[in-house]
C-alpha cells in the first residue's frame, strides 16, 4: 500500500479539505501531541490523522497552534468514521478540551493487553505484529516549537501511518479468539473514564505521598507550599514538578525551616528553578504555621479510619475468590484474564459484596448489571457466576438466602 507525503494543515480552508477527504474513509487513525513537559498547562500542539484513500494511506498533520481544531468535532465524534488510537486516554482529554471530543474509538493498546501481548507500547507492537520499526526519539520533544522540521513531521506521521494496519492485525487475532465484544466494551469504558471526572478528587497537596502522616501544622504547611509551587509554575510557565519535586515539599513540611540557609540544607529545595523561590517557600511555611491546620472541610481527607477486621477478612476472601475464578475461566477459554473480567470490574464486584448486597439475590443481579465496563457479553455469559461469587458466604457466616 502506497503512502502519500503528509499534508501539513496550517489554515482553516486546508483543514476543511482534509476533513472532507477523511469523512469518506472507512476508519481513521488519530494521535495528538502536546507540550505538557514544557508548559504549566499542556496545550494541544498537533493532531495527526491517517486514513485509507485510493490504494494508499493519506496522512494529515493539523498544526493546532495555527488553526482551531474544533471543526474536527463531527469527524471525531459518533457520526464520523470509526477512530483508531493507541492508548487513547491523553488524546481524548486533549481533544475534548480543544472542542473535538472523541467517540466510536478503538484502542490498540487495549486490544494488545487483552490478547496477552508481552509488550503493549506502540513501537513494540508495530515491531512484533507488523515488522515495522519506528523511531521514538522525539517522545519527549517540545511540540510547541515552530516551525516543524522535516524530521518532526516524519515522526508525527509515523505515529498514525501504521495504526490502521495494526488495528486490522489485532482485530484478526481477536476474532479468532471470539473476544471482539470484550475489547469493544473495554475501549468504551476507557474512553468514558478519560472524559469523566478525575478518579481522585482530592487537592494536589493531599495526594502527595506521605501527606497523610503529617500532623495538623505539617499538612497546613504542605498545603501552602503546594500553592506556592503552583504560583511559581504558572509564573515560569513550567510544569510544577520542574519547579520542585513533591517529596521536597513534604520534607520542607516535616522540617519547617525558618531561614533561607535551612531551606538550602534540604536537597532540591533551592536547586535549579527552585533556587529563585526560596523566599516563597519560607513565606508558605510561615503561613502554614499560622494556619495551624488545613481548612475544616479538608480535614476529613486526613482521617484514616482503619476498617473493621471482619471487613478486611471479607474483602480479602472476596478478592481471592474472584481472582481464582477469573484465572480458572481464562485458562479454560485460553484467553487473558482481563478478557474474562477486567480488574476494575473485579474491584466493583468486591465493593458490591462489601455493601451487603449479597443478602439479596435480586439486588446482586441489579448491582452487577450496573458495573461500568462489564458489558452485555460478559453479563450474559457470567452474570450467574458473578452473582454466585458475591452471594457466597463470607468467612464464618452461613450462606445468604437468595430471592
Amino acid at each position: 500500500m502506497s503512502q502519500s507525503p503528509p499534508v501539513l494543515v496550517e489554515r482553516d480552508d486546508d483543514l476543511a479539505r482534509l476533513i472532507e477527504r477523511a469523512a469518506r474513509a472507512d476508519a481513521l487513525a488519530v494521535d495528538v501531541e502536546a507540550n505538557g513537559l514544557f508548559a504549566y498547562r499542556a496545550r494541544l500542539c498537533t493532531v495527526q490523522l491517517a486514513f485509507r484513500e485510493g490504494d494508499g494511506i493519506a496522512v494529515g498533520i493539523v498544526d493546532a497552534l495555527r488553526v482551531p481544531v474544533a471543526p474536527l468535532a463531527p469527524l471525531l465524534g459518533a457520526a464520523g468514521p470509526p477512530k483508531v488510537l493507541h492508548d487513547l486516554t491523553f488524546d481524548a482529554r486533549m481533544l475534548a478540551e480543544a472542542g473535538a471530543p472523541l467517540a466510536a474509538a478503538r484502542d490498540t493498546s487495549v486490544a494488545a493487553r487483552m490478547l496477552g501481548c508481552a509488550a503493549t507500547g506502540l513501537g513494540a507492537l508495530l515491531q512484533s505484529e507488523l515488522g515495522v520499526k519506528v523511531d521514538k526519539q522525539l517522545q519527549q520533544h517540545d511540540w510547541a516549537r515552530r516551525p516543524l522540521a522535516s524530521a518532526e513531521l516524519r515522526y508525527l506521521a509515523d505515529d498514525v501511518l501504521h495504526l490502521l494496519a495494526l488495528d486490522a492485525r489485532l482485530a484478526e487475532r481477536s476474532r479468532a479468539l471470539g473476544i471482539e465484544d470484550e475489547i469493544a466494551d473495554e475501549c468504551a469504558y476507557k474512553l468514558a473514564t478519560a472524559l469523566g471526572p478525575p478518579r481522585d478528587p482530592r487537592p494536589a497537596y493531599a495526594r502527595i505521598k506521605g501527606a497523610q502522616a503529617l500532623d495538623p501544622e505539617g499538612r497546613a504547611i504542605l498545603r501552602r507550599l503546594a500553592a506556592a509551587r503552583e504560583a511559581a509554575a504558572e509564573a515560569e510557565d513550567q510544569p510544577a514538578f520542574k519547579i520542585v519535586a513533591s517529596e521536597v515539599l513534604l520534607e520542607l513540611a516535616q522540617r519547617r525551616p525558618a531561614r533561607a540557609d535551612d531551606v538550602r540544607a534540604v536537597r532540591g529545595a533551592a536547586a535549579g528553578r527552585a533556587g529563585s523561590w526560596v523566599a516563597a517557600w519560607l513565606r508558605a511555611i510561615e503561613q502554614g504555621r499560622r494556619d495551624g491546620d488545613v481548612p475544616e472541610e479538608e480535614r476529613e481527607l486526613f482521617v484514616q479510619a482503619r476498617p473493621p477486621r471482619k471487613e478486611v477478612a471479607v474483602r480479602r476472601a472476596m478478592e481471592t475468590r474472584i481472582t481464582a475464578w477469573r484465572r480458572a475461566e481464562a485458562k479454560a477459554r485460553k484467553v487473558d484474564e482481563q478478557v474474562v473480567l477486567p480488574g476494575h470490574c473485579a474491584q466493583d464486584l468486591v465493593e458490591i459484596a462489601l455493601a451487603g448486597a449479597h443478602a439479596d439475590g435480586a439486588a446482586v443481579t441489579a448491582a452487577i448489571a450496573r458495573i461500568p465496563g462489564l458489558g452485555a457479553r460478559r453479563l450474559a455469559r457470567y452474570g450467574g457466576a458473578l452473582a454466585a461469587l458475591v452471594t457466597a458466604a463470607p468467612p464464618g457466616e452461613p450462606p445468604a438466602a437468595t430471592t
